[in-house]
């Protein structure tokens, strides 16, 4: 008993972990990056979306969820106090569920499994859910990201393994669309709790630090890519450096931007990003070169990123903005810092949703593997 159950909920984990693992992916920022289509020779955006922070997760290095719809379970405890312990029970659990042979399982059999299967992680699925629905109402905002990320799971589904929306929902557990559609309304509301958690967190010092230390005022560049990627060999790396560097040449010979650009058009993607904040999804080493520059200077040296070797040419600079108007900028990237240097800092959050409600496990069992699951993650 309890390995056949617990297919319903692997089979959910499993979803997610290809999710995470990259098999099938999600971008999750509401950011753009530099990205070059190999195709056409020509910069695209990947516009990552704001509903799909519900993996990070993509983003992530980031979360797992507890357990699965908790409701079945839910309505059949009848609490008993047996002392020293108290163990919740059922009512009259002899009714046989299945037979075979010359054996019986019982309605305790199937309980007791489903204890030590699901138990915690089922309980904490219905207290969550209560809980965040009071807090998070249903509202249009909502609903319509738990409708894209559903469309987007059954699309990935369909693409990947041409699983039909029926067999996707019976390979990973879900009787039907709507029961999907609340599994998700759950991970969209303990998400949007862990964001609003963590910015609690967040103290006006540290706000003021970082408006001192990291924000300055818009840049506005251009840059020519020169591609090479993870994929490529050491050969076409080795290539694509010394071609960087022959346009580098070239422009202190005296050659404009623009003509050096428009004589390699073949070889290299070009791009004027125009102005970008300080919290721009840019890569670091590309932002870091970017505000070293001067207005009108261009990169004396390939700038290497995960895309290839740009050569950067500053633009423009805006003066910088006060701490007002960029305050809740600075409280977002601290949150996303915060939450990546605490991987258990979703379990946490949750932790304390429960804490402030007074949860409180009557069955002793179920108290103890608690204290267990927050002793792992505190």
């Amino acid at each position: 008993m309890g390995k056949s159950s617990n297919r319903k909920n692997n089979s959910k984990t499993n979803m997610k972990k290809e999710v995470e693992e990259g098999k099938i992916s999600k971008n999750t920022e509401n950011e753009k990056i530099l990205l070059k289509d190999e195709k056409t020779k020509k910069t695209k955006y990947n516009t990552r979306s704001k509903a799909s922070k519900f993996f990070d997760t993509i983003n992530s290095n980031r979360k797992t969820i507890y357990g699965f719809t908790a409701g079945i379970l839910l309505t059949i405890l009848v609490v008993i106090i047996i002392w020293p312990d108290r163990i919740a029970t059922l009512k009259d659990g002899t009714q046989p569920v299945a037979t075979f042979n010359d054996k019986t399982i019982t309605a305790d059999d199937l309980y007791n499994d489903m204890k030590n299967y699901y138990s915690v992680s089922l309980l904490l699925d219905g207290v969550d859910r209560e809980l965040l629905t009071d807090i998070y109402p249903s509202n249009k905002e909502m609903e319509d990201e738990v409708k894209n990320n559903a469309d987007y799971y059954l699309q990935s589904y369909e693409s990947y393994y041409g699983y039909t929306e029926e067999q996707f929902l019976s390979r990973n557990g879900f009787k039907n669309r709507e029961e999907f559609l609340d599994y998700l309304r759950l991970d969209y509301r303990r998400n949007k709790y862990f964001e609003d958690y963590t910015k609690g967190l967040i103290k006006d010092e540290e706000i003021e630090k970082y408006y001192n230390d990291s924000v300055y005022g818009d840049i506005s560049t251009r840059h020519i890519l020169v591609s090479a990627t993870s994929s490529s060999t050491d050969e076409e790396k080795e290539k694509a450096l010394n071609l960087a560097k022959e346009i580098i040449n070239k422009l202190n010979e005296g050659k404009t931007f623009d003509e050096v650009k428009d004589e390699y058009a073949d070889s290299i993607t070009y791009e004027d990003l125009g102005y970008r904040s300080f919290d721009a999804n840019l890569e670091e080493n590309y932002k870091k070169e970017m505000q070293n520059l001067k207005n009108g200077e261009y990169s004396k040296t390939p700038i290497e990123t995960s895309y290839g070797y740009h050569i950067v040419y500053r633009v423009d600079q805006k003066d910088k903005p006060t701490l007002d108007d960029v305050k809740d900028s600075i409280i977002n990237v601290l949150v996303k810092e915060k939450q990546s240097a605490d991987t258990n800092l979703y379990y946490k959050a949750l932790i304390n949703l429960r804490k402030e409600a007074n949860l409180e496990f009557i069955d002793t069992v179920m108290a103890k593997k608690y204290d267990d699951y927050i002793d792992e993650y505190n």
